[in-house]
């Protein structure tokens, strides 16, 4: 398998939504911006940026992935991502 095998089903737009479980780390990332965006706005009090699937995976669009997660991912702390996969949904 190359790096190039998953571009063969296409580009990735990022108003796509991709699918993934987080680490511990992960959660806490999550927790602290929908906590963050509820504290801003109190029509909010309900928000949370991830949907749960079925399999309780959390569903996103890519873009608001890359914003909430994007500045923790970083090479030297733990990854938010279980085994650092997300798959995005075509």
């Amino acid at each position: 398998m190359s790096y190039f095998d998953g571009y063969a089903q296409g580009p990735v737009n990022i108003n796509q939504e991709v699918k993934f479980k987080l680490t511990n780390y992960g959660q806490k990332i999550l927790d602290d911006h929908n906590a963050e965006v509820r504290a801003t706005c109190r029509m909010l009090s309900d928000y949370s940026a991830t949907k749960i699937d079925s399999e309780g995976m959390h569903v996103m669009q890519l873009h608001t992935a890359m914003r909430v997660f994007g500045g923790k991912n970083i090479g030297f702390t733990q990854g938010p991502f279980e085994n650092c996969v997300m798959t995005v949904l075509r």
